[in-house]
C-alpha cells in the first residue's frame, strides 16, 4: 500500500487543517507479558514448557487462523505546533509504502 509523507489533517491543538508528516511507529511487547502477577502466575503453575496455556497457539489450532501481517501504528505530526496524533485504529496491510507529493 503507498502513503503519502505528508498529508493536510486536523490538528486538534492548533484546531485548524495543517500539513502534517505520516510516521510509523515500530510495534512493542505488550504490557500483559510483563505484569508481575503473570510472571508469579506462570511460575507457579509450571506451565513454562507449553506456551500457548491456557489455550493453544494460533498458530498450532486450527479454530484459529494465522494472521499474516500486524497492525500498523501510524502517528502525524504538525509542521506548526509539532504535535503528534494517532491514527484511531490500527490496520492490516503486509507492506506500507511512503511516497513522496508529485
Amino acid at each position: 500500500m503507498k502513503m503519502p509523507k505528508e498529508v493536510n489533517r486536523y490538528c486538534p491543538k492548533c484546531k485548524k487543517k495543517t500539513k502534517q508528516k505520516v510516521i510509523q511507529v515500530k510495534s512493542h511487547k505488550t504490557r500483559a507479558t510483563l505484569k508481575k502477577g503473570q510472571r508469579r502466575h506462570e511460575r507457579r503453575s509450571g506451565i513454562s514448557g507449553y506456551g500457548g496455556y491456557p489455550r493453544p497457539k494460533p498458530e498450532k489450532s486450527k479454530k484459529w487462523g494465522v494472521k499474516l501481517t500486524k497492525k500498523l501504528d501510524l502517528r502525524y505530526k504538525c509542521s506548526e505546533c509539532g504535535k503528534m496524533t494517532i491514527r484511531k485504529q490500527g490496520f492490516r496491510v503486509k507492506k506500507l509504502e511512503m511516497v513522496g507529493a508529485k
